[in-house]
């Protein structure tokens, strides 16, 4: 079943409120009163942050707390650490826009001590089966996790760079980028695309549009971080 969509922004708004007493806990009250939600508006929203491990709900107290993949900052090479929080609601619109002109899956991970952490996906825009991996841990050897093992200097005009990976099936392939720190120096995520391997392979002659349009992404959601607070 698809997960509530709220609208543009109101999910980064609640991640936000959250991130700032993670351990204490924002009650339920509180947060429909910051935000002027509706009870049943925000109700759908945490439920499906909570079915995407994002958020933890507890009803005897009626207290929300972000979610594991929340829990520890994003580590990037270089520069101070991003609240994972406000990189995935920078990522947010553009994530959705990114699935939606390309057809395919799109994921935004950080930096984790065995690879990447998927903090965000965006299923391609179908209606085949798919799986939720927000909260995965991806290898060393992925297309993410080597983007942000790497270096990021983007006032050069190298970056956003890309790299290639096939997939975990017989015809996917990942193409992931880093996303700059708004400084220009070092990366505060990766966002990466998941699709068939006929398309996003460097051999197929198309991967060049789809490298373009990710670049594009991964700049715009930098531009979004340049107001958001370093922890």
């Amino acid at each position: 079943m698809p997960l509530y969509r709220a609208p543009a922004g109101t999910t980064g708004a609640v991640l936000k409120l959250l991130a700032r007493e993670p351990e204490r806990g924002v009650t339920f009250r509180r947060l429909a009163a910051s935000l002027d939600l509706p009870d049943r508006t925000l109700g759908d929203l945490i439920s499906g942050l909570r079915a995407e491990g994002l958020v933890e709900y507890d009803a005897g107290s009626g207290t929300c707390r972000p979610g594991e993949p929340f829990r520890s900052p994003a580590a990037p090479a270089h520069g101070a650490p991003r609240d994972p929080n406000d990189v995935r609601a920078a990522a947010l619109t553009w994530a959705d826009g990114l699935a939606s002109r390309t057809g395919m899956s799109v994921l935004l991970a950080v930096a984790h001590p065995e690879g990447a952490q998927v903090v965000h996906h965006v299923f391609r825009p179908d209606d085949t089966p798919q799986r939720l991996v927000t909260g995965e841990v991806l290898p060393r050897g992925s297309a993410p996790a080597r983007v942000l093992a790497g270096p990021c200097d983007s006032r050069r005009g190298h970056c956003p760079r890309c790299v290639h990976e096939p997939g975990a099936g017989p015809d996917e392939a990942r193409l992931a980028a880093c996303v700059p720190c708004p400084d220009g120096v070092g990366h505060v995520a990766a966002l990466c695309l998941v699709g068939p391997r006929r398309l996003l392979s460097p051999a197929s002659g198309t991967s060049g549009r789809y490298e373009e349009a990710l670049r594009d992404a991964a700049r715009a959601v930098s531009a979004g971080l340049a107001g958001a607070p370093v922890r």
